[in-house]
């Protein structure tokens, strides 16, 4: 059995099991050692990946970052309920105004800025709500199996998911040229990743093989 050693301050602690470690006292920046004499932070040790992953951190690393691939399926399956939930919102809202929604001349540019701002806040709306819910991420985002960190690799606050929502629609406002980030940088961070400081994680990456990971998109 593996014994693990914490430094604190200048004093090294231990030996401690793993069971010991981890019964809520381990930090991810905890300096740690097994039996050899380098000392490594906590979450950088694959041996507690699965205990901050159950605690709620989602380290990035070179093989759980979320591609350009399982990202676009993401979004068309956001854009879908998106869309849908825009479309019930103005059925409803004309009903209860005894308007005829399709009357709506969206031609008309007073209507089509309406029209264009109603989706904006929509979209900035839905993704911020999601972001900051239990879930950390959009749905499609959670069907996907992805999760949305900060930099510690922790659930986003409310400020962060706010600047990356908006960040997103920018991304998207010019022809979706923020999201093409994503193919050069080292973290695969978009526009609104980068400006954000918040990263794309695939969730369930350790319960796959390696051969399996390295097909995924």
């Amino acid at each position: 059995m593996d014994e693990f050693f914490v430094k604190d301050g200048e004093e090294e602690k231990g030996p401690f099991t793993f069971e010991e470690l981890t019964d809520g006292r381990l930090e991810p920046n905890d300096l740690v050692r097994n039996n050899s004499n380098v000392w490594e932070k906590a979450s950088d040790l694959p041996d507690f990946t699965e205990y901050f992953q159950y605690e709620g951190f989602y380290f990035p690393t070179e093989n759980n970052l979320a591609g350009f691939g399982i990202r676009l399926l993401a979004y068309f399956i956001d854009y879908i309920v998106l869309v849908s939930v825009i479309v019930i919102g103005f059925l409803i809202a004309g009903n209860f105004f005894n308007y005829d929604i399709q009357k709506l001349n969206i031609e008309q540019e007073q209507n089509r800025e309406v029209l264009q701002g109603i989706v904006a806040a929509s979209f900035v709306l839905y993704n911020l709500l999601l972001y900051v819910s239990p879930l950390s991420a959009t749905l499609g985002q959670t069907l996907c199996k992805l999760i949305v960190v900060d930099a510690d690799g922790k659930k986003l606050g409310f400020l962060n998911s706010l600047i990356r929502s908006v960040g997103k629609l920018l991304s998207l406002a010019f022809f979706g040229i923020g999201f093409i980030g994503i193919f050069f940088s080292q973290y695969k961070q978009a526009f609104h990743d980068v400006f954000a400081k918040t990263f794309v994680i695939r969730k369930n990456v350790l319960n796959m093989p390696e051969d399996e990971q390295e097909g995924m998109f």
